[in-house]
C-alpha cells in the first residue's frame, strides 16, 4: 500500500522551488505518520476481534451440536441465542471496512485537499502578478493545506447535534425537515415503548433516565446503566403481539428510521451523516427531543427528592 499522498506535497513535479525545511510541511508529515500508526493499531484490533469471535463460535458449535430452532428459523434455547448473537457480531465486524480500506479513503480525501490547496496557491500567485513565482512556494501551499485539512476535519468530526450534521449535507430545507421528522417520530416511538410498563410494572424509560442522572451525580456507575440495557434486551414488551423484547422493538424502529432517511439522501450524504454519528436515531433534537423533556422531568423529581 502506498503512503498517504500528503507526504508528496512538495515533490519537484508539484511545485517550483520547494524546500524540505518548511515547518508547516514537517508538521503535516508528522501528522500523517501518527495517522498511519493509528490505522496500523486499528487493523491489529480488527483482526484480533474477528479471530476471537470466530473461535468462540466454533467452540460453541462443537459443544452444542445441532441447535433447536422454531418454524421461522429463530433459536429456541439460551445457548442458541448466544451463538446467534456471536454470529451477528462477526457479521458486523466483517461488514466494517478494514483499516486499509479506511486509509485508502483518507488518502483519496487528502489528495483532493492537496489539489485544492495547490490550485488556491496558484490563484493567489496569479492575483499577485507572479504566476508560479515565490507566492506559489511550499510554505504557502502548506499553509493552505493546513487550513483546508482543518476545514475537512471539522466537516467530518463526530457530532450528535442534528442541526450540525444536516449542515454538512447537500440537501434542501424541505429534505432537512423530512430527515428531522423521521428521527423525531423514531424517538417518540422508542420513548413510548420504554414507557410501556413491564409485566412487573417497571417503566424502563424512567429507570434509564434516573440511572443517567445518578451517574452524573456520582451515585451510580456505567455498570448500573449496562445492567438496565441487558434487562431491556431480555424483557418482552407487555402485550406485544409479536412477542418482541424492548430492544428488538427499538431496533425495528431504528431500522425503519434509517430506511426512511435513506430514501431522502444520496449515498454520499448518507456517508456524511454516518460520519457525524453512526446511529441516526440518536441525533439530538434540542428542545424538541422527547427524551430531553423526560430528562428534565426526572431531574426535577430527583432534585425535589434530594431537598426533602
Amino acid at each position: 500500500m502506498r503512503h498517504i499522498a500528503l507526504i508528496g506535497v512538495c515533490t519537484a513535479g508539484l511545485l517550483a522551488g520547494c524546500q524540505d525545511n518548511s515547518a508547516e510541511v514537517q508538521k503535516l508529515r508528522g501528522d500523517v505518520v501518527a495517522q498511519q500508526k493509528r490505522f496500523d493499531d486499528a487493523e491489529d484490533r480488527w483482526s484480533t476481534e474477528k479471530s476471537d469471535l470466530q473461535r468462540q463460535i466454533n467452540d460453541l458449535r462443537a459443544q452444542l451440536g445441532p441447535l433447536p430452532v422454531a418454524a421461522d428459523g429463530s433459536p429456541t434455547a439460551p445457548l442458541a441465542e448466544t451463538l446467534k448473537a456471536l454470529n451477528e457480531r462477526v457479521e458486523k465486524v466483517e461488514s466494517t471496512p478494514a483499516p486499509d480500506a479506511r486509509l485508502a479513503e483518507l488518502e483519496k480525501r487528502l489528495d483532493t485537499v492537496k489539489a485544492d490547496a495547490v490550485e488556491a496557491a496558484r490563484l493567489e500567485a496569479a492575483k499577485g502578478g507572479t504566476p508560479g513565482g515565490p507566492a506559489m512556494g511550499e510554505a504557502k501551499v502548506a499553509e493552505l493545506m493546513a487550513k483546508k485539512l482543518a476545514e475537512e476535519q471539522a466537516a467530518n468530526a463526530p457530532t450528535k447535534a442534528l442541526s450540525e450534521a444536516l449542515e454538512r449535507l447537500g440537501i434542501s430545507d424541505a429534505e432537512k425537515d423530512a430527515v428531522k421528522q423521521s428521527i423525531l417520530e423514531c424517538k417518540k416511538e422508542q420513548l413510548a415503548l420504554l414507557e410501556t410498563p413491564t409485566a412487573e410494572g417497571r417503566v424502563f424509560a424512567d429507570e434509564l433516565i434516573d440511572a443517567f442522572i445518578k451517574t452524573q451525580a456520582g451515585e451510580a456507575t456505567q455498570a448500573d446503566i449496562a445492567k438496565l440495557f441487558f434487562e431491556i434486551s431480555k424483557t418482552p414488551v407487555a402485550g406485544d403481539a409479536q412477542g418482541r423484547t424492548y430492544l428488538q422493538a427499538i431496533e425495528q424502529s431504528k431500522a425503519k428510521n434509517k430506511e426512511n432517511i435513506s430514501r431522502v439522501l444520496t449515498k454520499e450524504d448518507q456517508e456524511r451523516l454516518t460520519r457525524a454519528h453512526g446511529d441516526w436515531s440518536e441525533f439530538e433534537l434540542g428542545d424538541e427531543d422527547p427524551f430531553t423533556a423526560l430528562y428534565m422531568e426526572r431531574l426535577d423529581k430527583y432534585n425535589a427528592d434530594k431537598n426533602k
